[in-house]
């Protein structure tokens, strides 16, 4: 299919679409980087049946409305405009079985992706530009020892959550770091997705199931359950930073390749706050995330929450039974979580 043709079936798109809202650039980035990771790989060679030109069929009509989409949002994405329409002329080709066609569209498909993703991305490899055979101004060959390869990736740190500068080791997955701006010492386990699958618990809550590659090739799990406002987007092939403080507790997941991150906020009881302000409250988020940044970090702290875990339910239910201590106690915490937040 020509691109014109592509375009005008985008337009009829556009049309369908002027009635509602615009969504933003944000949702377009995210939708459209899940729509680049489902592009399939051409064939090889022709063949009968052959599920990619069926794959790849199915995308076209997607395809179409994001592409009227960016035109709606204009030149704040138009990297992504020429990124999509390259897209939809290999989708279109590979769908058609035109396998000598599509093989070009489709790099040139992931060039024009690659330029539109690359002021997103956290992080990028010392060794990703091919070196010159030969370079006159250091006359250094391609084959002559060079320096091993790092990643150079902006992290957050999952204590006051600043973003600072590191180098890694594309050996290595986990790494332990240092915050330049508060000191804290934590955790950075650096890996590729390959699935994601996500579970609803019930209001706030769900479990996130992660499958990804380490730089090295070996391929793991992580799993947990999340209790805050926020959900992770991330596509196939995204690099996945997963941040511990400490090395042993999962603080936040940031995507590398899109700067979107997610502070995790472990849904572990709240009794009292529960009671006083119902479930699924926002002071609960408040309250559980003083806990995973603050007492969780220091053994008077922990000794604290481990102690309100066993005395918890009861004082909970002494509250639950005195209805004036029942809005003396929300009160407070009222009091307390705006303060928290006013902090933070």
């Amino acid at each position: 299919m020509e691109l014109e043709a592509l375009r005008a079936k985008a337009k009829e798109r556009l049309r369908q679409l002027s009635a509602q809202r615009n969504d933003g650039v944000d949702a377009f980035q995210r939708d459209a980087l899940a729509f680049f990771s489902r592009v399939p790989e051409p064939p090889l060679y022709r063949r009968r049946d052959d599920p990619v030109r069926k794959q790849a069929g199915e995308l076209l009509e997607e395809g179409e409305t994001l592409l009227a989409r960016s035109w709606r949002l204009g030149s704040e994405v138009s990297a992504f405009t020429f990124a999509l329409e390259q897209h939809l002329v290999a989708c279109s080709l590979m769908a058609e079985g035109k396998v000598e066609a599509a093989e070009p569209a489709w790099h040139h498909a992931l060039e024009l992706e690659r330029r539109a993703t690359a002021p997103l991305r956290l992080w990028s490899r010392t060794d990703e530009k091919r070196p010159e055979v030969f370079e006159p101004d250091s006359r250094r060959s391609r084959f002559d020892p060079r320096p091993e390869a790092q990643v150079d990736a902006r992290l957050a740190c999952p204590s006051c959550r600043k973003v600072s500068q590191f180098s890694l080791s594309p050996r290595l997955a986990s790494h332990h770091l240092s915050c330049p701006h508060c000191s804290s010492s934590f955790v950075a386990y650096i890996a590729e997705l390959r699935a994601l699958e996500l579970e609803p618990l019930g209001r706030n809550r769900r479990r996130y199931l992660f499958r990804v590659d380490e730089l090295s090739g070996l391929a793991t799990r992580i799993e947990f359950d999340d209790a805050s406002q926020g959900e992770l987007a991330a596509a196939r092939r995204d690099l996945l930073a997963f941040l511990y403080l400490p090395e042993t507790i999962l603080r936040g997941v940031l995507n590398l390749n899109s700067s979107r991150v997610l502070w995790v906020s472990t849904p572990g009881p709240c009794f009292v706050a529960t009671v006083a302000f119902g479930e699924g409250a926002p002071e609960l988020e408040t309250l559980r995330s003083f806990r995973d940044r603050v007492l969780a970090r220091s053994r008077p702290g922990r000794r604290f929450i481990a102690w309100y875990y066993r005395e918890g339910p009861a004082l909970a239910g002494v509250v639950l039974r005195r209805p004036w201590l029942k809005i003396a106690t929300r009160t407070a915490l009222r009091v307390i979580t705006r303060q928290l937040e006013q902090r933070t």
